[in-house]
């Protein structure tokens, strides 16, 4: 199972969901920075794992049922 680092502030977040803003349309990458951004008030920031999951979900429309259901299948998550 691949760890990704802790994120400690928004900015950071904020820097790793720029690297996948190619692969975005307008509607779906500011609809994940909302989620971030609303996370961050609450001081749970996104890391590349959170982002890597949030863009996939946008991407292929997927459920959350549906990605951990595959995340389970391969052995990244526990749950």
């Amino acid at each position: 199972m691949q760890k990704y680092p802790e994120v400690y502030s928004l900015e950071e977040s904020l820097a790793i969901l720029d690297k996948y803003k190619d692969r975005l349309n307008e509607e779906q990458y500011n609809a994940i920075k909302s989620v971030v951004c609303g996370h961050a008030i609450e001081d749970i920031y996104a890391n590349e794992g959170d982002i890597i999951l949030l863009v996939r979900k946008s991407i292929y429309n997927l459920s959350a049922d549906e990605i951990l259901k595959e995340y389970r299948e391969k052995g990244i998550m526990e749950i």
